[in-house]
């Protein structure tokens, strides 16, 4: 179905997954017949990518809407800092989103386009923990992307950027905020009855270009030479310690892991635990089946390279309740991983046979799970009938085009 609107399209991070996600969304809306003003830190990258990208999804539509590229600009939270902790959250909130509005009114004038809506492409729980307080200074109906609804799966846990418990009825309960989006799947019936509001489940989208040529000088490459035939687990993105790096190098210097090639690629946030930064540095510099990459590895050709000279990607994050595109990515590369128990990504994994389910943060249950698959990952993927092709196919464009459809009809 084509839609003649005009949506803002708005996100102010952009590390990690936040470029691939904010591109996908410009394709889908513009496919729709929607018209687009995004807005972004880097609106240079985001139209290159745009371009680079766009003829995959078909260039020949008879109502491709058009994009408008800005670059955002958003308040500085330290205005007011000498208020309590809340005012100063309130006071940037009402500053920030109002801000945001600006821009679309003044793009809207200046352009002549009426502007429908505004979807959020991320939405955290530390940005819209406050955002009932800002109603009353906006007009535009919105909409977004809940990123990491954890009250849902993990009740009563405070988020650790706030100190305090998400509750998202008071930040989806508004009036203008017209729906949201999650991408899990599980809890969608019960997020649209907490906060009275429709819900629509999106796929977890990820870039899948991989290298046109093979070159000495990809990364995924020179993984392969440095292994040189071993098998290889990797762990790459933010290597932060939620991510379950400590678990993976404790298991790394286990006597049964010598003919493993553990490689750990992006940038890496050092623990902040007695003792465990310097506990990860020595294992890094001493351990001689460990291969590192320590800089940040930007999504696309390089960071796929990387994953598909794996034989198993590991995911086996801590407390981690939500979604993530590693898996689509372990899907389309057809490589098995290991996650965590206990959460979202180990029922996908059981539900579409795609790999290991371990205890998080136990080692010797993990490097169990690692000899399992590389003792012989054939037999592995025959006894176990992986569906990848599945949970491609669940979290596709197409998907991603229908879930944009039935959202708009909430506009």
């Amino acid at each position: 179905m084509k839609h003649a609107k005009t949506i803002a399209l708005v996100d102010w991070n952009w590390q990690g997954h936040h470029p691939t996600y904010f591109n996908y969304f410009i394709l889908a809306l513009e496919e729709l017949g929607v018209d687009v003003l995004a807005l972004c830190p880097n609106p240079e990258a985001a139209e290159k990518t745009a371009n680079e990208t766009r003829p995959r999804s078909g260039s020949s539509l008879a109502k491709r809407g058009q994009t408008h590229f800005r670059k955002i600009k958003i308040s500085d939270r330290r205005f007011g800092r000498l208020l309590p902790v809340p005012l100063v959250a309130i006071d940037w909130t009402i500053r920030h989103f109002a801000g945001i509005e600006k821009q679309v009114r003044e793009w809207a004038s200046v352009s002549g386009d009426k502007v429908d809506a505004i979807y959020y492409a991320c939405m955290y729980d530390r940005d819209f923990e406050w955002v009932s307080y800002a109603q009353p200074f906006l007009r535009f109906p919105w909409m977004g992307l809940y990123l990491h609804a954890m009250s849902f799966r993990a009740p009563g846990r405070r988020n650790p950027a706030t100190g305090r418990t998400p509750c998202p009825e008071k930040m989806f309960g508004g009036r203008l905020c017209r729906a949201i989006c999650i991408l899990d799947e599980g809890i969608a019936e019960q997020v649209s009855k907490t906060i009275g509001k429709p819900v629509v489940t999106f796929p977890d989208l990820t870039d899948e270009r991989l290298p046109a040529h093979s070159s000495a000088m990809l990364l995924g490459g020179r993984l392969k030479r440095w292994a040189d035939g071993r098998p290889i687990v990797g762990l790459f993105g933010h290597l932060q310690r939620s991510k379950g790096i400590l678990a993976l190098l404790e298991a790394a210097r286990m006597p049964g892991a010598s003919e493993i090639c553990f490689a750990l690629g992006g940038e890496i946030i050092w623990p902040v635990g007695p003792g465990e930064a310097s506990q990860m540095q020595l294992t890094l510099a001493e351990c001689p089946n460990i291969w590192n990459h320590l800089v940040r590895i930007p999504d696309g050709e390089q960071m796929n390279s990387l994953l598909a000279a794996c034989d198993i990607i590991y995911a086996a994050y801590l407390d981690f309740p939500h979604s993530s595109n590693i898996m689509t990515k372990a899907a389309f590369l057809k490589k098995p991983l290991i996650v965590s128990d206990g959460y979202l990504m180990a029922e996908r994994v059981q539900r579409f046979n795609m790999g290991e389910i371990v205890p998080q943060s136990k080692a010797p249950e993990l490097l169990e799970a690692i000899l399992k698959i590389s003792k012989d990952p054939v037999v592995w993927v025959a006894d176990n009938q992986p569906r990848w092709g599945d949970y491609c196919e669940e979290h596709s464009y197409g998907r991603l085009k229908a879930s944009f459809d039935e959202l708009l009809g909430s506009v």
